[in-house]
This record gives structure tokens, sequence and C-alpha cells, in this order.
């Protein structure tokens, strides 16, 4: 079943929107006023995040090996459906256990998602389009951040709860646009017979270990923007929740356009040098909270994390494509992906743990900073590796 490539973007648009911002971000302006409301204390909302966190790293385990049996096809709509299920689940304060296990479960329905939509849209779009349609996809996450952050206040003036609707009408909403793409993805028959055993070529496989690993250590440096930003924004410098969450809407913008330009970027630049660039962006954006106190540099510092986090997904995609091959690109970036989501969860685990014990935000972006200047290294190696090293074409 063949659809137009501008539904087919449009449709992997709606479902990255869902993955990435509505299964996972879209909790961080939620944060401040489920604190205001006792709902959770700072830590438990880092732990909160971190059970979000767990339910993508077991949804990447199962995105890797349910498709052989079940197929993308169910295994998409299924995750459309459980990520509403989450999210309503959210809305209602039944305790710290129940609210860990929503989620929990929107966590892992968000990653089948991120997983398998480039895959689906992929065969829609002629191959000359196929960089600035990826692009175009990974944009959904940053422009359903903008419209919850904006949107969102609106519904937490009457309560937490009507925010957490709020959100989980968005899911179905988006999941309505893209139900008929998931249609077109392969049947279990085809997936097996689709896929790939060949061997990479010799030195491509350690260039695939640096883009994980770079990917990995991301998850855990944007930790503090993503999760704590708001919050951090609300205690330390006194924004009102409703402030916070428009702060957090410039993260949404930054992704919007981080995607959008990504595949101009690639075009331009060539793939590794675009992610050696685009990781010296983002290792810019966590230092300038070091070093200010002004909201306004801070407002600054969330686009360009919101630009580098989009652009850093759809990079490397990018860059996993060309080095792997187009048969085996959704094996090996689901590897990433799942890496990605352990990544996720070591932070979120890892820095709520830590401000239980005492540590103060800003202590987090000093880790967080470390982190991100280890990806830009092991980018420049990458850079300097692929300068003789022919990549694989898409």
């Amino acid at each position: 079943m063949k659809h137009h490539p501008l539904y087919a973007t449009l449709a992997g648009f709606s479902l990255i929107g869902i993955g990435l911002c509505l299964c996972r971000y879209a909790y961080t302006p939620l944060i401040p006023s489920m604190i205001d409301a006792g709902w959770v204390d700072k830590a438990g909302a880092g732990y909160l995040g971190g059970f979000s966190c767990l339910g993508y790293l077991i949804g990447c385990l199962a995105a890797l090996f349910l498709p052989a049996t079940l197929g993308v096809r169910r295994l998409l709509r299924i995750s459309l459906l459980v990520a509403v299920f989450g999210e309503t689940m959210s809305a209602w304060n039944l305790g710290f256990a129940w609210l860990a296990l929503g989620r929990a479960v929107t966590g892992l329905a968000g990653a089948s998602l991120v997983i398998h939509t480039p895959s689906v849209v992929l065969p829609h779009i002629p191959d000359r389009w196929k960089k600035i349609s990826i692009g175009v996809v990974f944009a959904g996450a940053g422009g359903s951040i903008v419209l919850v952050c904006l949107l969102l206040p609106t519904f937490l003036v009457w309560s937490v709860r009507a925010g957490w609707l709020f959100e989980a009408a968005l899911t179905v909403l988006s999941a309505l646009i893209a139900w008929p793409l998931t249609g077109s993805a392969p049947p279990p028959t085809a997936q097996k017979q689709n896929q790939t055993t060949e061997p990479l070529e010799k030195g491509v496989g350690l260039s695939l270990l640096l883009v994980g690993v770079a990917y990995f250590l991301t998850s855990i440096g944007i930790t503090p923007h993503m999760l704590f930003l708001t919050d951090y924004l609300h205690r330390e410098f006194g924004t009102s929740a409703g402030e916070s969450s428009a702060i957090f809407s410039l993260v949404g913008f930054g992704s919007l356009i981080g995607a959008l330009t990504s595949g101009v970027i690639a075009r331009l630049l060539g793939t590794p040098l675009s992610l050696a660039a685009n990781y010296l962006l983002g290792t810019v954006a966590v230092g300038m909270v070091l070093v200010t106190e002004s909201v306004t540099v801070i407002t600054i510092s969330a686009f360009m994390i919101g630009f580098f986090l989009l652009c850093c997904v759809a990079l490397s995609s990018m860059q996993t494509a060309e080095l792997s091959g187009r048969a085996r690109h959704p094996h090996d970036w689901g590897l990433l992906t799942l890496g990605f989501g352990l990544g996720l969860a070591i932070g979120s685990y890892g820095m709520s743990g830590l401000l239980s014990l005492g540590m103060q935000y800003y202590s987090l972006f000093v880790i967080a900073q470390g982190i991100l200047g280890a990806t830009l290294l092991l980018s420049l190696w990458l850079l300097y590796r692929n300068r003789p090293v022919a990549c694989a074409a898409t």
C-alpha cells in the first residue's frame, strides 16, 4: 500500500510527536504543578520520569523482537492504543505506584513508535527527499512540545488532571492522523524475510559504536534540561508554573527547527561533520546554564538544547542508515534507540537519587556538561574516521 509522500511525512510527524513528546517530554511542563499540588516531591517527580524511561527501555527490547511475531503494523497500532491508555492513567492521582505504572506504560508505548517510524515512512518517499522527510518527521517531537507548552497552562488553571487529559486528547488526535500509515507496515512474514544477517563492512562496526556511545551519553547529558529545567526555574528563579512551561516551549521550538533543518545541514556538510557541529552546540548550551543567573540566557539555552536534541536524533538515524545500509537500518537504529532509552533511565534515576541525597539542580548541569563534552570528542573521532572511509549507500 503506497501513500502520498506528504501524507506519509505528516503521519510520521504525528507518530514521532507521540513517541518522543507526548509519551516522554510532555511530562516535564507538568512537574511544577504536580509538586505544588502535592502529587509528588522533587525527587519523586524525577523518579516518575525514570519509570517512563524504564518503560521506554523495555519497549525498545519489545520493538526489536516482537515484529517477527506480531509484525510492525500490529505493534505500532497496539503502541498507539497503549499510549492513550497510559496518558489517561496518569490523570488520576491514586498514589505514587499508580502514577509510576502510568508513566512506565506510556514510555513502553513510545519506544516502538520511535524505532519503527522511519522505516515505515521511507518507502513512501522519493530518494532525493528522504533526508528532508526524516528531518520533518522528527520535527513532530518539537511541534508537539510547542503545542503542549503553549496550551497546557490554560488547562492547569483548572487542575493537574485537566492538564493530563489535555495531553491524552492530543495523543488521540495524533494517533488518528497516523493510523492509516501503520497499515502499510509489513506483516510478520514479510518482516522475517526482510531481516538481514549480512555482516558490516570492515571498519563500519567501530563507526557505528562511536555513533551509539555518543547517542547513549547524550540521553544522560540532556536530563537536567529535559526533566528538571521547569522546576529549576520555578524553585531557583521564582518563575510561575505557567512561565516555566512557556520557557520550556522554547525547547520545543528549538527541537522543531533542529529536526526540520537537520536534513538540509546533512546534505550541505555531510552527516559526520553535522553531528560534530551539533555536539559542540549541545555542550555550549549546557555550559550557558552554569555561567549565568539570567533567566533570559537560560531561555536561550533551552532553545539551543531543543535544537541540539532533535537534530542529534535525526542525524544519528541518518548516520546509522549511511553506515548500515537500508536493510539493516531498523535493527541497528533499534539498538541505538535501546541505548538511548538505557541512558534516559540512568540519567533520570541517577540524578533523582542525587537530588534525594541533597544535591542541587545546578550540580546536575555540571555533570551534564562533562558528559556532553565526552560526546563531542567521540563525534570528532567519528568525523576523522569517516574522512577516508566510504559509507554504505542508504
